[in-house]
């Protein structure tokens, strides 16, 4: 028994030791994995933790505000409710997914289609859905438990008030492109995938003002993604405004007078330059690209045969017509081959080759005055050869048609020369057809017709030119740039960029002559009382469709302030569709009326 019982304890002991090595050598590696973890990894470590546990959530910077002339606000930024998801949260809980597209009313693949494309990095909230209303935040509120990862913040949306009146120089905003991203990375400018940039208009040529610098939160979440403490913040700071040279009364009042009539018309100050009004129609509200644009939306816009996001007043060319005769004029008097008893008679027409029609026999004694006010085309086909088509080209450049108004807005150029529009001349066609000027084809030429074609914009430049005596302005749009306090940061001069080379008695007797177009001639229609209007009507062939309707204007005539171009595509004639919008901007700009007060419709006038 003895030695059994002294095998039996050996035996016990040896276990004993066992189990203590055992236990030994476990605690030795979870001291080593502690120190592993604590002390090797541990600054790695406590990142990764604080990373779970600390969102970092983006406040993005309002939009800088845009002004009229007057303060008056053009542009804002409005509050909106935004839901925001951490992708990794949505991704392991289907549940939760289908919780949330049911409340959003959005499929699975859209949201997922939404997180691919901002390409956040793990562990930041993304944009599933903008401009939520307040019932479907109270309803993300009330199902909280359900839905890890989501949350509602507070941001900014950008807002027009006055929507089409103000689309086309606004432009539009969207979603930054890949190629945009790299671009401003590549100039150490801060965006991200999702940001919403200005992609035409203002927005774009002046984002580097309008955008802020963005701000943030330091956010702490529970297991289930939600917010449980703010930790800091950074207030974002908003772009800057900038104020411009518009005046929304004469742009609403542009616009209301257009109505449905296609086309575009264009209002300056003549001593500066500077763009009064602008307007473009069809127009479209340019709050619906503020976000994502739905494909009913879309599709209005983009399959409306009228073109609404073309700018008709920059980028559309079309002839002149008899709008350019003032200019012709100009030219005449600059070489001597007319003064104010140049006479001709007028049966209707003119043969040269072939017939060039006038719009209505103005028979006999139809003098310089005349041949302006009643706009008489057999008058200005007897100019036209007398001139020849290079010297008439000559004067038209200098009035800045052919060449591009430099106006702040991107691309009204699309060629790298920079020209917009054509004034032929035979070096011009030799270029351009490899073939020569023909004598037969300047008769055209000198009514506005033939190869001669002008942007709106362009032409007002050019009136302008004539109301202030030769003087070419640069047309521009921006006034200021302010900061946060209203200081000015920045300021638009009023920059002459040439001069006609003609004496200041020849453009007063192209005025007056305007002058009598408005009092006894074919623009009666702008006849205001108490005003020194200036004009002159045009109808542009566009075979075989009907003419385009022009009328151009300026008043003061003792000292103008305002120069008013419009166009109607095919309306015929100037006097009855293109006058009555002038004349509506002009009653606004005097004080005769209200912006509310003007109506659209056309007047039964005939005439050029």
């Amino acid at each position: 028994m003895i030695p059994t019982q002294f095998e039996d304890r050996r035996l016990q002991r040896s276990r004993i030791n066992q189990i203590t090595v055992i236990v030994i050598l476990a605690f030795l590696v979870l001291l080593s994995r502690l120190w592993y973890l604590q002390i090797a990894l541990g600054k790695e470590l406590m990142v990764a933790a604080e990373n779970n546990a600390t969102k970092l959530l983006r406040t993005r910077a309002p939009r800088g505000t845009i002004l009229d002339r007057k303060g008056r606000i053009i542009a804002t930024s409005r509050p909106q409710f935004v839901v925001l998801a951490l992708p990794e949260k949505l991704e392991a809980n289907q549940d939760a997914l289908n919780t949330l597209c049911g409340i959003l009313q959005m499929t699975p693949d859209e949201v997922k289609e939404t997180i691919k494309k901002q390409h956040a990095r793990p562990g930041s909230p993304v944009r599933i859905k903008v401009d939520v209303a307040l019932e479907t935040v109270a309803r993300i509120g009330e199902m909280r438990m359900s839905l890890p990862g989501v949350s509602v913040e507070l941001d900014q949306l950008r807002n027009y008030p006055d929507g089409p009146a103000v689309a086309h120089i606004m432009g539009q905003l969207g979603e930054i492109s890949q190629a945009e991203l790299d671009a401003a990375h590549d100039n150490g400018v801060n965006y991200t995938p999702g940001d919403y940039v200005g992609k035409s208009g203002l927005e774009k040529q002046y984002e580097t003002d309008l955008k802020g610098v963005d701000g943030g939160k330091k956010i702490m979440v529970n297991a289930m993604g939600q917010v449980v403490r703010i930790l800091g913040e950074k207030p974002s700071i908003p772009g800057h405004a900038i104020k411009l040279t518009i005046d929304r009364d004469l742009q609403v009042a542009a616009s209301r007078a257009m109505g449905t009539q296609t086309g575009a018309c264009v209002a300056l100050d003549p001593q500066t330059g500077a763009v009064l009004a602008m307007v473009s129609e069809p127009s479209y509200d340019p709050n619906i690209f503020v976000k994502k644009v739905t494909p009913t939306d879309w599709d209005k816009i983009n399959q409306n045969k009228g073109r609404p996001q073309q700018n008709r007043a920059v980028y559309n060319v079309y002839p002149p017509g008899s709008t350019f005769k003032p200019m012709m004029a100009i030219a005449g008097l600059v070489y001597k081959q007319c003064d104010l008893n140049t006479t001709y008679s007028c049966p209707g027409s003119f043969r040269y080759g072939r017939v060039f029609h006038c719009w209505k026999v103005h028979g006999g004694g139809v003098n310089f005055n005349r041949a302006i006010a009643e706009s008489c085309d057999v008058w200005f086909y007897h100019l036209a050869l007398a001139l020849g088509v290079d010297r008439m080209a000559k004067v038209a450049r200098q009035f800045g048609l052919s060449k591009a108004t430099g106006i702040d807005l991107p691309h009204e150029s699309r060629y790298k020369d920079g020209h917009v529009g054509t004034m032929p001349d035979t070096a011009w066609k030799w270029k351009r057809y490899h073939q020569k000027w023909y004598p037969g084809e300047t008769p055209s030429c000198g009514i506005g017709q033939g190869y001669i074609q002008v942007s709106p914009l362009q032409l007002a430049v050019a009136i302008a030119g004539v109301a202030d005596d030769g003087k070419i302005h640069r047309p521009y749009l921006l006034d200021k740039v302010l900061g946060s306090n209203g200081q000015v940061l920045m300021q638009t001069h009023p920059e002459i960029v040439r001069q006609v080379d003609a004496p200041v008695e020849d453009f007063r007797k192209v005025q007056n002559a305007m002058r009598q177009t408005i009092t006894a001639g074919t623009g009666r229609v702008a006849n205001i009382p108490d005003i020194t209007v200036c004009g002159k009507t045009g109808s542009a062939e566009d075979p075989p469709r009907p003419a385009h309707g022009w009328f151009v204007c300026f008043a003061p005539e003792e000292n103008p302030k305002i120069v008013v171009v419009c166009i109607v595509e095919h309306g015929r004639h100037g006097a009855s569709t293109a006058a009555p919008v002038c004349r509506a901007v002009l009653d606004v700009f005097f004080g005769k009326k209200k912006p509310e007060d003007i109506g659209s419709g056309n007047v039964q006038v005939h005439g050029d």
